[in-house]
């Protein structure tokens, strides 16, 4: 019997009738179900709260601006949502969970249907416009019309700054934070410049406590300076660096500042002739704790002189050098010194690092014993240098390792570094013998140390010297801490002739930790040293196991007999004739490294490279 299209249909249909309906009842009873675990007791509020924060704490994560989003490009936590009917009920009901925004990779669409679901709690809005399209814009000027009367934090980056900025002339009431960049992560491309409208926000911001500027020019005396706890404004351009007048108006203006960041945005200094090293007139920020300022000697300078800062207690300054000798840093240093020597300190200096290279001095200064320690790689020194006193830097595209020491010398002269117990030396820091013996009698309180190859030789030869008639130089140093060392016998030697004198004149070094150096003479140089030094800690890499022997073979490391005279040597086809030397097809722990052409300097006391 043959069956018409049109029952065929009918029959089609009622089974779809039939799955939907045992569909609906399947979802009813897994939601059912679903009510009887115990996340499902906590009530709407709870969960909600519990859902906010970790959307915000995705959005804080420091580790990736974006990580907001997964690589979908949709924002990671939203997972949360398709988990069960009440998660998503609960969600999309509590509008504080969408009020931390990240627009950069959102399409119009998604913008708006976010921004909906925020109805009309304090905004954090970021977007990073760069790869927008003009749709795009269009849709972000259109919502921040909008919502712009309750948002509270906006960052906006990238290339289309200007042509937003343009379009932002409705009131802000509660905004509280304001960060602007023509600046990317997503494009390394010059970016155009940004001058900061007149009538942003119709001038309405009277919330405004914190405004980030970077690439954007602003005049000093605007509207939005107004109020502010914080303030950052980097890299104005030349013509729009302020008059001091000017600029100290604008500050007299902003007495209850907090903190100040500026970096390339004082006021010019003269070409020619000196500085004026008393004014006639300066501007006073009762309430400023935290300072940065970045720029050449002379503006540093012309800048600082103006300013009074009664209650700082953090101190960056970032000097750029135009000399090759370095002598235009030496007039900043005294302000430096003297804002860190200020009555407003209660705590002394405890702690200092000296992380420089041949053509950068950078030292970071902290009120807390053991502080220098934390400091591992530049990413450790960022972060710790938030908590310290002071930290200054220095640069200059001629100088060389010379130039570097007389800068740290000159400041560590002004600082009151009577009380610093631990001192680092990092990255290629180089102090001469004759720069620790001048300091050294303003340590007296300093018991450990921590310094890597190029630092050591001459701390060492300062602590060989007889000691002078008052006593022994640093009388409290008990600890040592050496970094990447490679420990041939010829260091070895020299070093414990220093322990010896120390031992002699009743100051014995009670800790040596090599534990981030590397082994040569394995045992034996733990041997030297254990007989001088209680606390030997020695390095933790042995993962060498053999070693050659005279007649090309090997030997472990147990069978080895160590003596005085034994005079291997690792470094094979090394011409040690010169200060300096090529790489010749060497292939050793370095293995898979093209090293041809490489120059590396000499340590002259046993002829190999510095830290091997």
């Amino acid at each position: 019997m043959r069956t018409s299209p049109e029952s065929c249909d009918h029959l089609r249909q009622a089974i779809d009738d039939e799955i939907s309906s045992l569909e609906e009842s399947t979802r009813a009873l897994k939601s059912r179900q679903n009510e009887l675990v115990s996340i499902s007791r906590l009530p709407p509020e709870t969960l909600a709260a519990i859902f906010f924060f970790l959307s915000l704490s995705i959005w804080r994560d420091e580790t990736d601006k974006h990580s907001w989003y997964n690589k979908t490009g949709n924002m990671g936590w939203i997972r949360v949502t398709h988990v069960c009917r009440r998660w998503r009920e609960t969600a999309l009901n509590h509008s504080r969970i969408w009020s931390h925004i990240n627009l950069t990779k959102l399409t119009p669409v998604g913008m708006a249907e976010i921004l909906a679901r925020a109805k009309t709690v304090p905004l954090h809005l970021e977007a990073d416009v760069t790869k927008w399209s003009t749709e795009q814009i269009v849709a972000f000027e259109k919502q921040l019309e909008i919502h712009i009367f309750h948002t509270r934090h906006l960052s906006i980056s990238g290339g289309h700054l200007p042509t937003l900025l343009e379009q932002l002339v409705s009131p802000a009431p509660i905004l509280e934070s304001l960060s602007l960049s023509p600046e990317s992560r997503l494009s390394s491309s010059p970016q155009p410049e940004v001058i900061i409208p007149d009538n942003l926000f119709n001038c309405t911001t009277p919330s405004l406590t914190n405004l980030e500027l970077e690439g954007c020019n602003i005049i000093w005396m605007s509207p939005l300076l107004k109020g502010l706890r914080s303030l950052q404004i980097h890299k104005l351009s030349t013509e729009a660096r302020p008059k001091l007048k000017d600029w100290l108006d604008a500050l007299n203006e902003i007495p209850q500042l907090e903190e100040l960041s500026l970096q390339s945005a004082t006021p010019l200094a003269p070409l020619t002739g000196p500085l004026i090293s008393e004014p006639s007139r300066s501007t006073t920020l009762p309430f400023l704790t935290r300072f940065h300022i970045s720029d050449s000697s002379r503006e540093c300078v012309l800048a600082i002189t103006h300013l009074v800062l009664p209650a700082l207690t953090r101190l960056h300054v970032d000097v750029e050098s135009q000399d090759w000798s370095g002598e235009d840093v030496r007039p900043v240093i005294p302000y430096v010194a003297r804002y860190v020597c200020g009555l407003q300190d209660i705590e002394p200096l405890r702690s200092i690092s000296f992380s420089g290279e041949g053509k950068r001095a950078e030292v970071v200064v902290w009120t807390t014993p053991d502080a220098d320690v934390k400091v591992i790689n530049s990413t450790t020194l960022l972060s710790e240098s938030a908590s310290a006193r002071l930290m200054f830097t220095a640069t200059g595209m001629h100088w060389n390792h010379e130039v570097v020491t007389a800068i740290y010398d000159a400041l560590l002269t002004l600082l009151p570094v009577n009380s610093v117990s631990t001192f680092s030396a990092l990255n290629h820091t180089r102090l001469s013998k004759e720069f620790w013996l001048k300091q050294a009698p303003s340590l007296p309180l300093l018991e450990r140390v921590r310094m890597i190859p190029t630092a050591v030789k001459a701390f060492r030869d300062m602590l060989a010297e007889d000691a002078p008639p008052d006593g022994p130089r640093l009388p409290l140093l008990t600890q040592l801490t050496i970094h990447c060392v490679t420990w041939t016998l010829t260091k070895t030697y020299h070093f414990c002739d220093m322990l010896i004198e120390r031992v002699e004149q009743g100051v014995p070094l009670e800790s040596l930790d090599l534990r981030a150096c590397e082994e040569v003479y394995g045992r034996r140089t733990n041997q030297i040293f254990a007989e001088i030094v209680v606390d030997v800690q020695r390095p933790l890499d042995e993962s060498w196991t053999t070693i050659d022997d005279e007649h090309g073979g090997t030997r472990s490391r147990e069978e080895v007999e160590y003596d005085d005279d034994w005079d291997w040597e690792p470094w094979y086809g090394l011409d040690y004739g010169e200060e300096e030397y090529v790489f010749d097809d060497y292939v050793g722990p370095f293995d898979g490294i093209d090293l041809n052409n490489i120059r590396v300097e000499l340590d002259p006391e046993d002829g190999l490279p510095y830290g091997w």
